[in-house]
């Protein structure tokens, strides 16, 4: 990639972007004119084909070529903001991206596993070439299928990743382009596991590998046979479900092992997106894509889909389900568990978040609709820190805007300004605690999971998120030299022996450890949840600062849960916006854990009186002992005016995202702030000095 790992994240900006967003009457394509009103140079430009026909038709350069128009528009939508879909050809896509060069950008392909969509009268057009293949279908549970292709299935007698990636490669050759992004139904399957898919190709290759035996009642060959297929789905789901996740992860493995070699030995570079918006338990759970796996085969970079802000937006029409409220607040803390969580996955990979702008063919707007949320997002991607070579850093190397197109120079500037403004140089420790990545508890939590749907680490630190926790950093456990300050451990039980003598002798302060199922003693226990599906506690893990002196906090939760792991069915609805179901844990149990932790660390605490959740969070990050930037966000959406108490006497504040003058309450260890709804505002605090 073209900038060194974890620098200034703010000024690595990547476009993603359609032909649409540029215009073919132009000599230069209107691209000196479009970066003018960036206001920034991108390191790079990715190129959205929403047909992987694209790549299938290509038939080289020798002559020039009208390309469809699907190739000009995702999913050949007609109009943009600016312009009508105009009609582009082999040779004036090659020689705009001759023209990004000129202008110092890298050009990337990008392109989904799609192959239909509608024409400008409203007929369904597909793809010749996957028409003609109709076994690369993706395949349901229930024997349908759909026009997505699935890219590990078999094509004229040999893997169809073979050719799609000979192909890939010649495009990239013949036009000139840097590199590959992998994006969706490319990078993963579109379907998850559980729903497909069930055809006979994927199915034989996995009794094939596994040596697993159907029973004599199933067929072995039962496509086109929705009954028997079904049967057959069925059965691996209840019966099979850890061995088919464990075949999914080492195909997609193999996959990205062939496809990134054969990239790098032609000089190209290759990034993925991340399966479908997931953190890495979901990923494989879900997908059967273990970003560890990926990251292995010295993949350049990953585009994780964050898609929070847009997401909490969406109607039922988009999501295929009525998200009620209390969901799409917690998809904020979902999110932010998904960049620490993917960035401690991989470590060494550079990590360039979605950032939504908006999409005039799906019909949604961060920036016109939700820019506050925007302002959130931004301010907590920045702010949320992982722990790598002796320092914190921010979990992300920057932005990958998406889609880049139809914006004005204000817009631009409004955009870059929250990234300017959001970026902390320098911290020196987040306040609060550190959560611990372990890869071997993610593998003994996916196995937990399925033989009990014991939950996982990610949920259990969103839910203490939504509680108030301060836990806006990551630190993997093999990298932990230098690092001082409490940290949290979740299910440690799962844990190698290894791993948890390491936390037991910690030095660095208190060690904190919440779980499902076995449990600690009560007399270093801090809260505990009594229920009727196993109980859960937070408690001491390690010597260091001990508070026996507390008495611990009980939460007794009512709610049934039962639950046949063999036979339970996701809701899946739309692929990703549908989350798994998890034992009911309380709210209760959770903001009383949020409460110790913020006590027993010392972080800055939102003042609050009465029983019912803080409707806001509260990042802060030390720069110096007397200096902090302190990140307050909203989940509802109207003001809010929070009371922040830092603990100490405050000597002044400033807000550096209201106009200059803008006079911050103080009252001794206190400040407040008005908050809009779901938004953030950031802080600078300097306390009186420490003695």
């Amino acid at each position: 990639m073209t900038a060194p790992f974890f620098d200034h994240p703010a000024t690595h900006k990547w476009l993603w972007i359609e032909l649409i967003g540029f215009d073919n009457t132009l000599p230069d394509f209107g691209v000196a004119e479009f970066l003018a009103r960036c206001g920034f140079q991108p390191d790079g430009v990715a190129l959205l084909f929403s047909s992987a026909g694209f790549v299938m038709r290509h038939a080289g350069m020798d002559k020039e070529t009208k390309l469809a128009p699907v190739d000009a528009s995702y999913a050949a939508h007609s109009h943009s903001i600016e312009r009508a879909r105009q009609v582009w050809t082999n040779h004036l896509l090659r020689d705009l991206i001759a023209v990004l060069h000129q202008h110092g950008c890298l050009v990337y392909l990008s392109y989904l596993n799609l192959y239909q969509y509608n024409d400008d009268a409203g007929g369904v057009i597909s793809e010749p070439w996957f028409t003609q293949r109709p076994e690369l279908n993706e395949t349901r549970r229930d024997g349908s299928s759909q026009a997505s292709i699935n890219v590990l299935k078999h094509v004229d007698g040999q893997p169809f990743a073979d050719i799609l990636q000979r192909r890939t490669l010649q495009v990239l050759q013949d036009y000139n382009l840097d590199g590959l992004q992998i994006a969706d139904g490319i990078s993963s399957p579109r379907l998850a596991l559980q729903e497909g898919d069930y055809s006979d190709d994927s199915v034989g290759s996995f009794l094939a590998e596994t040596g697993i035996a159907l029973p004599p009642q199933l067929a072995l060959t039962a496509d086109g046979d929705p009954d028997a297929m079904l049967a057959r789905a069925e059965w691996i789901w209840q019966s099979q479900r850890s061995a088919w996740i464990a075949h999914h992860t080492r195909r997609w493995q193999r996959y990205y092992r062939t496809f990134v070699g054969a990239l790098h030995a032609a000089g190209k570079q290759v990034i993925f997106n991340s399966a479908w918006t997931r953190e890495p338990f979901e990923a494989i759970y879900r997908y059967g894509v273990d970003y560890r796996a990926v990251a292995a085969t010295g993949i350049d970079g990953c585009m994780v889909e964050d898609v929070s802000p847009g997401l909490a937006i969406l109607s039922e029409r988009d999501n295929g389900y009525l998200m009620n409220d209390a969901q799409r607040r917690r998809l904020y803390y979902e999110f932010l568990v998904t960049l620490m969580f993917n960035r401690a996955a991989m470590p060494a990979l550079r990590i360039t978040p979605l950032a939504s702008i908006h999409d005039t063919m799906e019909q949604w707007g961060v920036l016109q609709h939700a820019p506050t949320s925007m302002v959130r997002n931004v301010m907590s991607n920045l702010n949320t820190l992982v722990f790598h070579r002796g320092s914190y850093r921010p979990a992300t190397d920057g932005p990958y805007f998406c889609l880049a197109d139809g914006l004005s120079a204000s817009d631009w500037a409004f955009i870059c300004k929250i990234w300017d403004t959001a970026y902390s140089p320098e911290p020196l420790k987040p306040a609060g605690a550190a959560v611990i990545w372990s890869d071997a508890r993610v593998d003994h939590e996916l196995t937990a999971f399925i033989a009990t749907r014991r939950t996982p680490s990610h949920r259990l630190v969103s839910e203490l998120l939504y509680g108030g926790a301060p836990l806006y950093a990551a630190a993997r456990i093999d990298d932990l030299e230098g690092i001082r300050g409490a940290l949290l451990v979740t299910n440690p039980d799962l844990l190698p022996p290894d791993e948890q003598a390491l936390l037991r002798t910690y030095q660095g302060g208190a060690v904190l450890a919440l779980a499902c199922g076995e449990l600690p003693q009560a007399g270093s226990c801090l809260v505990r949840e009594v229920n009727s599906f196993g109980g859960a506690a937070l408690w001491h893990y390690n010597a260091a600062a001990q508070d026996t002196a507390a008495e611990t906090v009980v939460v007794t939760n009512p709610a049934v849960y039962e639950a046949d792991p063999c036979r339970y069915m996701e809701a899946v609805g739309m692929l990703w916006t549908r989350p798994l179901d998890f034992a009911p844990l309380s709210e209760a149990f959770f903001r009383a854990c949020a409460h110790v932790i913020t006590r027993l660390t010392g972080a800055p605490s939102l003042v609050h009186d009465g029983e019912a959740r803080n409707p806001c969070n509260l990042i802060s990050v030390w720069h110096t002992p007397d200096h902090y930037r302190v990140f307050i966000g909203n989940d509802n959406y109207y003001y809010n005016h929070p009371l922040v108490e830092m603990g100490r006497p405050i000597e002044c504040v400033s807000c550096l995202t209201k106009f200059a003058g803008y006079e911050v309450p103080i009252e001794g260890s206190t400040f407040s702030g008005r908050i809009p709804g779901r938004g953030m505002e950031a802080f600078e605090v300097w306390l009186a000095p420490s003695r």
